[in-house]
């Protein structure tokens, strides 16, 4: 198992900063406001060939709002879960007593961890001067670094490596094989709720204050022998309602996680059905061909009878149109009611996108469609389907080798899709067409 180090510190001493300075990419989001990281974000990292993971986390700040004391808590869990600890001050302001609270923390609670003591924005020989002033902490000589500019960073990172062991034991499955399911979906429709209901644990942190999560954290479930990657995102807001600034970059972290994901887990609010902006993520989705399911969550929240269920599920495929086929799961993350069908059912859209499917079988399928239907064409020549074959790819693509590929019509080629989509069941699932002519 990989050693796990975490960056701890008040707001705004640099920490998302030298997170990415280590792992050389842009991969928290870095902002002046103080209080930018909430949750815990975690990736994986390698520095002269030794690997690790490096958690970046929520400033340490104590005050009485619900979020401060979640950030907290998370603060707190980070410190307990890592094997070493980046403890960072500014070396603009100096020791500050809240500073001093943390150092007072760590010690008493935490004082078998590994701690380095990481003096930040020493951008000059006079902060430098200044800064080796400042107290000891008690855990380490004082590193003076500017993780802006990566000076001291090296000579930090390689000390604190030393120490700690070599991954040991199984070898961790590669990353290929980790089933990538992004949760997507409007602000506050309980996306964190759901990943934490999953892994059982308040792995995220869960408000009621919309934009609680403004990275993509990733977080691993492993059930019935397969691991998953779920990957938590930032509620996406229509675009004109996108401040500019730190919802702007979360919203691209959001389409990042999209084009990561095997799946797209897209939720909606049980109460408020789909809206416009939910079919955005969908077509977001679908554009860059990957799967998707919709999970209506907050069901325990709605009034129903024996027949609430299928009476929105027709709605639903009716708003839907075209791309009807993303199957739809009801949902409660409070109750946990279907969570884990929902993450059985997306496992099995990821398996069936990767599938290959003989090109005889196919043929097979070609004969029979053309038998039932063959394509008409409004100039009265004939269009000639000769065969098909499946193109090596990372999702379903088809080539279907014609005579004249200008001839096809729309509606023949829809019943083409659906013919394919019934015959081998890609639910949830972009296909691409492709006409070749032979």
């Amino acid at each position: 198992m990989k050693p796990l180090i975490a960056l701890v510190g008040r707001p705004n001493v640099g920490k998302s900063t030298l997170f990415n300075r280590i792992l050389r990419q842009k991969s928290a989001i870095v902002d002046p406001s103080p209080g930018v990281t909430r949750d815990r974000h975690i990736s994986p990292g390698e520095w002269q060939g030794k690997r690790f993971l490096l958690m970046d986390t929520g400033g340490y700040a104590p005050e009485n709002d619900t979020l401060s004391m979640a950030m907290l808590e998370q603060t707190m869990r980070a410190i307990q879960d890592a094997d070493a600890v980046i403890f960072m001050v500014d070396a603009r302001s100096g020791l500050t007593y809240l500073d001093l609270d943390i150092a007072k923390i760590l010690k008493k609670t935490f004082g078998d961890k590994k701690i380095f003591f990481a003096v930040n924005k020493v951008d000059t020989p006079q902060l430098a001067l200044e800064a080796g002033a400042l107290v000891k902490s008690g855990f380490t000589e004082p590193y003076l670094i500017s993780a802006r500019d990566g000076a001291g960073v090296a000579d930090m990172l390689e000390d604190v490596l030393a120490t700690l062991p070599c991954p040991e034991g199984e070898e961790e499955p590669e990353e290929e094989n980790s089933i990538k399911l992004a949760v997507l979906g409007r602000p506050n429709v309980g996306k964190s709720s759901l990943v934490n209901a999953l892994l059982g644990t308040d792995r995220l942190i869960v408000s009621d204050v919309p934009g609680t999560t403004r990275d993509a954290i990733d977080s691993i479930l492993k059930r019935n022998g397969r691991e998953y990657t779920l990957i938590d995102t930032a509620g996406l807001r229509k675009r004109t309602k996108i401040d500019p600034g730190i919802e702007y970059y979360s919203s691209l972290r959001t389409e990042r996680a999209i084009e990561r994901c095997n799946v797209a887990l897209v939720l909606l609010d049980a109460r408020l059905g789909l809206e416009s902006q939910d079919m955005k993520i969908i077509h977001m989705a679908i554009e860059r061909k990957k799967g998707v399911l919709i999970l209506v969550n907050k069901w325990d929240l709605v009034e129903k009878d024996s027949k609430t269920s299928k009476t929105f599920t027709d709605t639903l495929q009716q708003q839907l149109g075209n791309i009807s086929y993303i199957p739809v799961i009801f949902t409660s993350a409070l109750t946990r009611k279907n969570c884990y069908r929902a993450i059985d059912t997306a496992a099995d859209i990821a398996l069936t996108r990767r599938q290959k499917i003989s090109t005889s079988n196919l043929n097979r399928f070609l004969q029979e469609t053309l038998a039932m239907r063959h394509p008409s064409t409004k100039s009265g020549k004939e269009l000639k389907i000769k065969y098909m074959t499946q193109i090596e790819s990372g999702h379903p693509v088809f080539a279907f080798f014609c005579n004249d590929p200008e001839l096809l019509e729309n509606n023949f080629r829809r019943f083409l899709e659906k013919r394919l989509r019934e015959s081998f069941d890609f639910a949830g699932i972009p296909i691409t067409m492709r006409f070749v002519r032979k």
